[in-house]
């Protein structure tokens, strides 16, 4: 398959999420395949240092309470279940190594990797070996034409495309109730994630792009950096960059002489966001009060509040499960060809640690869907979500929800 995707082929075939989902691989009332265990793994950071390293810890305990609550309910098809969680060390070759491993243990489908670049790697061996992979915060637009291996895609995510929070970013650039810029500059981290969501938000401004400048996180000065990517003068300035990268720049940035608006991706705005933060605007996804929230949070009460795509990292692992409960097969063309049946949006609701209840639906012939802790995952036709976001403001330390942006916004935009 054709790895490039424009915006145009993504939200056509975004808005069509839900169509051809009844004739998707699996069928009510299956055969039941024959015993054993059926193993799952997460290949993700679980050494690495700082942020990276807190979020492959937390995302691995999110996997393991999905693990426990599908043990719990008897197990897909009636089955034990194993976890085999792998240490990418945020690197392509040690994740693609781990997922070999996991392949040769007769792994079913996994869930990882954390950042862009190493699921990229991941999805590319993957065409390969079959496998299901289902990243919980790997958003780059890259993936959604990998990991396909004939017509059947292996590769999915909870978390969604970053085109969707391209055309959000750009809606707070462009709209005269925000920032209102008819010009714009654009600063990124130059990785994998950060030149492919740059790219997005050029497309998607309305205004003039007065420079596209990158930065290395880890450089000793920015002054350079903030004059070129400042030296426009522009209305505003749009920073992409992954939760932990920005804290040289963008306060060099903040306390220079600049005076126009800044606009932030996903993730950079704290909680607690400190004095320079103050009249900064960022995009991000909707928090959610659902019940499958509420339950995860509850399970998970030690680590609150929940580090960013926690809840996703329990909603790969547990679609997969159900995928191969609804296939009544585990293996990991049956957990590829279900996703969509399982998530879709038709049949039944299911929600966190309703395994068993899923189960007693699929034996009576009915269908499900599951309704998770980050979203309600409707994964459309590239197995991925469109979701809500909300445009915010920082004001004397606080952060403020300036609009929703409903996930029937994204539905069939084009250029």
């Amino acid at each position: 398959m054709d790895s490039t995707y424009s915006r145009r082929t993504y939200l056509a075939r975004g808005g069509a999420a839900l169509a051809g989902v009844g004739s998707l691989a699996g069928c009510a009332g299956r055969l039941r395949d024959g015993g054993g265990t059926v193993t799952f793994g997460s290949i993700l950071p679980l050494s690495a240092d700082g942020l990276l390293g807190d979020l492959g810890q937390a995302h691995t305990r999110a996997v393991e309470t999905a693990i426990g609550d599908v043990r719990a309910a008897g197990g897909p098809l009636g089955r034990d279940v194993e976890l085999l969680s792998r240490d990418s060390e945020v690197d392509g070759e040690t994740a693609v190594s781990q997922c070999r491993a996991l392949v040769e243990a007769g792994a079913v489908g996994f869930v990882g990797a954390l950042v862009s670049d190493v699921s990229l790697a991941l999805a590319e061996f993957v065409s390969d070996n079959p496998v299901a992979q289902v990243s919980p915060s790997s958003t780059t637009p890259a993936l959604a034409g990998r990991g396909y291996v004939g017509d059947t895609k292996y590769v999915g995510r909870t978390a969604p495309n970053d085109i969707q929070q391209a055309f959000v970013m750009a809606k707070a650039l462009n709209d005269a109730k925000h920032a209102g810029a008819e010009t714009v500059g654009v600063l990124y981290q130059n990785n994998g994630f950060g030149n492919s969501l740059a790219r997005e938000v050029v497309d998607a401004v309305d205004g003039r792009v007065t420079a596209e400048v990158p930065f290395d996180p880890g450089a000793d000065a920015f002054d350079d950096t903030i004059a070129e990517v400042t030296g426009g003068d522009p209305d505003a300035i749009a920073v992409v960059s992954s939760p932990g990268s920005t804290r040289g720049v963008l306060r060099t940035g903040v306390e220079s002489d600049y005076a126009g608006d800044w606009v932030l991706s996903a993730g950079l705005i704290p909680s607690s966001p400190p004095d320079y933060f103050d009249g900064l605007y960022g995009a991000t996804m909707a928090s959610r009060r659902s019940t499958g929230a509420q339950r995860l949070a509850q399970k998970l009460d030690d680590i609150a509040p929940l580090p960013a795509y926690t809840q996703h990292a329990y909603d790969a692992l547990f679609l997969q499960a159900l995928a191969v409960e609804r296939a009544g097969e585990a293996t990991p063309e049956a957990v590829a060809t279900n996703l969509r049946a399982v998530s879709g949006g038709r049949g039944h609701t299911v929600t966190v640690g309703e395994f068993d209840r899923a189960r007693k639906l699929l034996d009576a012939g009915r269908e499900v869907n599951y309704e998770g802790a980050s979203s309600s995952v409707d994964l459309n036709a590239n197995l991925e979500p469109l979701n809500p976001y909300v445009i915010q403001r920082v004001r004397a330390g606080t952060v403020e929800d300036l609009e929703l942006v409903k996930a029937s916004f994204f539905a069939g935009r084009e250029d």
